[in-house]
């Protein structure tokens, strides 16, 4: 018996034909027909709490509706010209729109967001190594390596205070053979990775070369270790954006900012007696950066590879930026504070009904477990965490040759001293013989 009164009931409703745009997550196509979203959920609901039924139809023209040569287009002029009796989108609640339709009250407020690409941030690779120091710092090393290496073998050979010259029954260690070609090209390996070695030289020549290569091997080994610690905690922080807000976009002029072409958005910065506000519209118009529609707009953020950002409505930005593939996020300031609602024609009465549809809906939290499901459980991202140029960030670059010039040249003066003292000591023998 019941049921049979709900369905008389339901039958006898009055109908509404609504006006409607594609914009998601509020009004978007279903499987198989038919569409769903937030503001489908919200409509059943406050259907059921009128009581009327409805028929969804999309906006001939696709547009939200604004005022131009005598004409309301979008489905804001097809309300006002009853084509349709509810209007149902992320519409902005203006003072031209409340002249000409019966908004609600507002079921979500919203601001103005800066949706932008995500900055890159690549881990290190198998070459993270060897990006502490510069190429000309690495090959650099490698000839004083080598430099270093053939003057302990002319050294060993040739002077004559060296264990080359100690005869065999006085040397039982064998350390006669320390300093030959292997033996001093292990002795510079082993001392640069700061290992151990057999014998240390025994003329006063090696040993000046050995204290000058040592005093150059502490340098390098101290100037890397800080390098690769700056190197490993840029790689942890956050990457950074190069731009704060608006302002910096406005006054660097490197970076676009896109806007929906006729929206109330462009027309609230229009209209504004912000300076900035005024400075914003007038760079999106000099920069002819409008779009057509917001994915349009999306496509652009993602293909121009930070070099163009929207402007456009937080809710919506943060539906997009929760949605796969997770390239694009919400950054920067609020800017304006904007009301949504539906809107019926004037004067019809329907108003005053939805307007008390509504506040039962959010007294008893069903707003809000609507706004939980197509925001929160339908988010797919992580959120995006960057700074700003503002902020501290830790930065890392490479040593240069021309920072570390001052190990490289103590060496290059220990080698042409041990060379001195070489010719010294051969001299100096020669004398006594």
């Amino acid at each position: 018996m019941l049921l049979s009164t709900a369905r008389q009931t339901k039958m006898t409703a009055p109908n509404y034909t609504v006006t409607s745009i594609l914009s998601s997550p509020y009004v978007m196509n279903k499987d198989g027909g038919g569409y769903k979203g937030f503001l489908v959920d919200l409509l059943e609901k406050v259907a059921e709490e009128v009581g009327f039924n409805y028929n969804i139809r999309l906006s001939k023209d696709g547009k939200y509706g604004s005022y131009s040569n005598g004409y309301w287009n979008g489905m804001i002029g097809e309300v006002v010209r009853r084509e349709a009796s509810i209007g149902l989108g992320d519409v902005t609640i203006t003072r031209e729109r409340e002249r000409v339709v019966d908004f609600s009250k507002p079921y979500q407020s919203q601001t103005l967001r800066l949706l932008v690409k995500k900055p890159s941030w690549h881990p290190p690779g198998l070459g993270f190594l060897l990006d502490p120091f510069s190429s000309e710092i690495w090959l650099s090393i490698l000839f004083a390596l080598l430099l270093v290496a053939i003057l302990f073998v002319v050294i060993g050979r040739f002077n004559p205070f060296e264990w080359r010259q100690v005869a065999s029954d006085k040397d039982p260690r064998g350390a006669r053979h320390s300093f030959g070609l292997r033996e001093s090209f292990m002795f510079v390996f082993s001392t640069i990775t700061l290992q151990g070695y057999r014998e240390t030289p025994r003329s006063l020549a090696g040993r000046v070369l050995a204290v000058s290569w040592f005093i150059f091997v502490f340098f390098m080994v101290v100037a890397y270790i800080g390098a690769a610690t700056a190197f490993m905690f840029a790689g942890q922080s956050m990457p950074s954006m190069p731009f704060e807000d608006l302002e910096d976009i406005v006054d660097h002029r490197q970076i676009q900012i896109g806007m929906v072409r006729g929206g109330s958005s462009f027309q609230k910065l229009k209209d504004s007696k912000i300076g900035i506000y005024q400075r914003v519209a007038d760079y999106v118009e000099m920069q002819n950066s409008f779009v057509n529609s917001t994915k349009e707009g999306l496509e652009r953020v993602r293909g121009r590879a930070g070099h163009f950002v929207m402007l456009m409505e937080s809710l919506r930005a943060d539906y997009i930026a929760q949605q796969l593939p997770c390239d694009v996020m919400v950054y920067g300031n609020s800017h304006f504070s904007m009301s949504l609602g539906l809107f019926t024609n004037q004067g019809s009465g329907l108003k005053q009904k939805i307007d008390d549809a509504l506040l039962r809906l959010r007294e008893d939290g069903t707003i809000h477990i609507l706004q939980q499901k197509w925001w929160t459980l339908m988010g797919r991202c992580p959120v995006a965490r960057v700074a700003n140029k503002r902020q501290q960030t830790i930065t890392a670059s490479q040593a240069t040759l021309r920072k570390l010039a001052a190990p490289f040249l103590l060496l290059l003066i220990g080698a042409i001293l041990a060379v001195v003292v070489l010719v010294g000591e051969i001299v100096f023998r020669k004398l006594r013989q």
